[in-house]
């Protein structure tokens, strides 16, 4: 059977930022000290193990296989006899018996499992479509594919499930950084629109969200503010120096220039806008009736910014307000 669906986590760093001790929750249990021989030589056998997905010995796993064990430290577990033989050369039953014995399933294949779960109790959770960041300049600072907190909040509940068996105490208050009765949780914050994704168009897209695309290790200059309301429904603009140099305050500025492109039929940042115009520091138009404020500093010829912005607003998004009221 095969998924087109995404995990939104992986099984290794995600889940350690969750709990750094993720590993004392393999769900290792020791198999009772009651080996017996078979028919064959080297050939052991170990009764009424319950199911056995992954064998240490001492510590070590062992290996499993599909036919008899015929090498060293190979195994095979039968479900139908509820147990496993064991190879291993040169050895006894009260050797065997000496040496402790675990059994699993395979922790890789178990924290692969809890993401799968944990990735479709999110996707069903919440209330829209997940979507990858994925793209030139669209990951986020982790450099994860989904936004940072779809992987947290998958990760927090991949982690719970694992512990859950073994400490539910802490399994729960795990889980409830993701989800609790008090709706506080990153999952509830999502479902209630106090927390949005990239993919939304929200508030800070409304108000327009600045990004540094490129700039030079000497620029101490930037784009510090932005305002206005977009009359485009999405764009994102370029904005450039064109001509670099030192914007100084009380110093009349006559070098140091941007221009700025928006998108049109062609693409994205094609068409230009502002044309050289000489940084002031105060509100200077960028397109679409978008405005930004430079900050006195050093600006590098082809310093690059871009500003996206978005003229419409998805009211499914906006957060649940409440208010109390009481009588007199």
């Amino acid at each position: 059977m095969s998924t087109y669906q995404a995990t939104f986590c992986n099984t290794t760093t995600d889940l350690l930022f969750i709990e750094p001790n993720i590993s004392d929750y393999d769900g290792k249990r020791v198999l009772p000290s009651n080996f017996t021989t078979t028919d064959t030589s080297n050939l052991y056998q170990l009764n009424n193990t319950g199911f056995v997905g992954q064998l240490y010995k001492d510590g070590v796993e062992m290996t499993s296989v599909t036919d008899t064990p015929n090498a060293d430290n190979e195994y095979n577990y039968s479900s139908s006899t509820d147990s496993f033989q064991f190879f291993l050369a040169s050895s006894s039953v009260s050797a065997l018996n000496s040496s402790v014995f675990e059994a699993s399933k395979d922790w890789a294949d178990l924290k692969t499992e809890a993401v799968n779960r944990a990735s479709d109790f999110v996707r069903s959770y919440l209330p829209f479509p997940i979507y990858p960041n994925k793209g030139v300049g669209t990951s986020d600072a982790s450099s994860s594919i989904f936004p940072e907190i779809i992987v947290r909040s998958t990760a927090i509940m991949a982690v719970e499930s694992l512990i859950r068996p073994y400490d539910v105490e802490k399994a729960d208050q795990i889980k409830s950084q993701a989800i609790n009765d008090e709706e506080t949780g990153f999952l509830d914050r999502l479902r209630k629109g106090e927390i949005t994704l990239y993919q939304q168009e929200d508030e800070s897209k409304y108000r327009g969200i600045i990004r540094v695309v490129s700039v030079d290790s000497n620029t101490t200059g930037g784009i510090v503010d932005v305002k206005g309301r977009s009359s485009y429904p999405w764009d994102v603009i370029k904005i450039i120096i064109t001509n670099g140099g030192t914007f100084t305050a009380g110093v009349a500025n006559t070098t140091v220039k941007f221009s700025s492109f928006i998108g049109n039929e062609n693409g994205l940042k094609l068409e230009r806008m502002a044309n050289d115009e000489i940084i002031d520091g105060y509100w200077q138009l960028v397109g679409h009736s978008m405005y930004v404020r430079f900050s006195p500093g050093l600006y590098v010829t082809n310093d690059e910014f871009e500003l996206e912005v978005s003229g419409q607003l998805d009211q499914r998004l906006t957060p649940i307000k409440t208010v109390r009221t009481s009588r007199y």
